[in-house]
């Protein structure tokens, strides 16, 4: 008994100490995407900065009751029009996004698993299959790009060179947001 309550207190504090930001986080189950995120501030202000533009209307045609469903939707349709764009489908593509109010967060989760500093606005980290993004930083470009990367990684069984995969997620970010 000693010993599983020392388990669960050991594996309790694991998880505070690798996601701190995210003891209090809520979820978003998405066709593709597992969707973290702090509080609906975050959330409302992430989904007001991803401006869809000629995608928009494609939204029309799913309901969207609430601001979680709305950003499912808006993360469903990125997710298709980028494997369109690169004409990459890759099986059972499942994934997991988490949302930052700031890029403070991304920079330190990019700090707490990659032991380095960076100014990054968002970062896709294959090992983890994650992508994070800061709410203040949703632009339709940068989602679509970080997604380029999930589409790649996800399609190939050798994931590519450093290189390509940039290629790949720059051209979906370009003929996404056209």
């Amino acid at each position: 008994m000693h010993l599983e309550r020392t388990k669960y207190f050991i594996t309790a504090l694991l998880f505070v100490l690798i996601f701190p930001g995210m003891l209090h986080s809520q979820e978003i189950r998405s066709r593709y995407a597992t969707i973290t995120y702090t509080d609906m501030a975050t959330l409302r202000k992430f989904n007001n900065k991803l401006y869809m533009g000629r995608l928009k209307y494609l939204l029309h045609s799913k309901k969207s009751e609430t601001i979680e469903d709305e950003v499912g939707s808006k993360i469903d349709l990125i997710v298709e029009k980028v494997e369109t764009v690169l004409d990459m489908y890759p099986a059972s593509l499942r994934f997991s996004i988490v949302i930052h109010p700031s890029t403070k967060g991304i920079q330190e989760d990019f700090q707490r698993l990659y032991k380095k500093k960076v100014n990054y606005i968002a970062f896709y980290s294959p090992g983890k299959n994650t992508v994070f993004y800061s709410a203040n930083n949703a632009k339709l470009r940068v989602v679509a790009h970080e997604i380029g990367h999930v589409v790649a990684e996800n399609y190939f069984a050798i994931s590519p060179p450093p290189k390509i995969h940039e290629v790949l997620a720059q051209y979906a970010e370009t003929h996404v947001s056209d």
